[in-house]
């Protein structure tokens, strides 16, 4: 392993300590191990940790490993398109999206970040989705998010934010193409726009993740999604997260 190899892996490795804030949340608990939802008081629906010591993504290593493997696999397969997360709090994966492509030196691809900036809206026409029932909407605006990217150093034009409830600001995509797309939106409603306007735009041979597997809404929406448009590309669970890889050409489906 060279020097250069080293120092990239060290820097990627610092990243996903620090947007994780395991520095100061730790304790003795190894990285590998360490959640920092623990620190969430899930029944009251609120952080038990001062503000400024709330981490910038609530993913554990493994799912940010995941996420770092995906990008290099695109990478080493030429899979055309950008790299866009719809749903992104407090901008933890975009922080890290961005180091990938400046630690692997990374040409020709963006990151797309989409969200309210105004929490997770209720469900419209879905039924009986515990988000609904969340008294914390998980709140993040514009202006926060910028200030945790560039406290990085990271944030610049290949960063590009895309601002509004999805069913409105994803319409704006159209003509995008993705090589991964991200979802990290908790609500059927949301989880299932996001597939309706973004998963059409994904090159064949991208990816896509889902972060909320394990709440109902999500993986009904995902379910319904794939039985609708026929998608039988093999689905993974992977410590919590889903995903597979589009076996359909860029365009496909067709969107609604």
């Amino acid at each position: 392993m060279t020097t250069t190899t080293l120092h990239r892996d060290a820097y990627i490795d610092l990243i996903k300590r620090s947007v994780t804030n395991y520095h100061y949340l730790g304790g003795a608990t190894p990285f590998e191990q360490f959640r920092c939802v623990t620190h969430y008081d899930v029944d009251q629906g609120q952080w038990k940790i001062d503000p400024l010591a709330r981490p910038a993504t609530l993913l554990a290593k493994n799912q940010l490993d995941l996420l770092e493997r995906a990008i290099l696999e695109l990478e080493e397969r030429r899979v055309p398109g950008d790299f866009i997360e719809a749903g992104v709090w407090r901008g933890g994966v975009i922080i890290l999206l961005r180091a990938l492509i400046k630690a692997y030196n990374i040409s020709g691809r963006k990151v797309f970040a989409a969200d309210s900036f105004a929490g997770i809206p209720m469900n419209e026409r879905a039924e009986n989705d515990p988000v609904d029932l969340w008294s914390d909407r998980w709140v993040a605006s514009l202006d926060e998010v910028k200030r945790n990217i560039c406290r990085f150093g990271l944030l610049d034009d290949r960063i590009e934010f895309v601002v509004g409830f999805f069913a409105e600001s994803l319409k704006a995509l159209t003509d995008e193409r993705f090589a991964l797309i991200r979802l990290d939106s908790d609500s059927y409603e949301s989880v299932q726009t996001s597939l309706e306007h973004l998963y059409p735009s994904l090159s064949r041979e991208g990816v896509v993740i889902i972060d909320d597997w394990h709440l109902p809404g999500c993986r009904r929406a995902v379910w319904d999604y794939r039985a609708k448009h026929r998608i039988t590309d093999r689905l993974f669970d992977a410590h919590g997260n889903a995903f597979w890889v589009k076996g359909q050409d860029y365009g496909s489906p067709a969107r609604a």
